[in-house]
């Protein structure tokens, strides 16, 4: 039986959306095994003097639990 969870993300960038969402990408590889799937819930600028500043995305990332064999009962 396979479980997964799903947390959601935020990431920045002043470039654009495609550099926000890998950065989401680089975060979650450092601590999260076995995503499964990244989707995006929201994308939004923030502007400052009429210019945008940042480019934000927030997205879910889905990845399978990992249970030790003590726990497979």
């Amino acid at each position: 039986m396979s479980v997964v969870k799903i947390i959601e993300l935020v990431g920045e960038s002043p470039i654009g959306w495609e550099d926000a969402m890998k950065q989401i990408i680089a975060e979650a590889q450092k601590t999260l095994r076995g995503i499964t799937r990244i989707g995006v819930v929201e994308q939004d600028v923030r502007m400052i003097n009429d210019k945008i500043d940042v480019w934000r995305v927030r997205a879910q990332v889905s990845f399978r639990i990992e249970r030790s064999d003590n726990d497979k009962d």
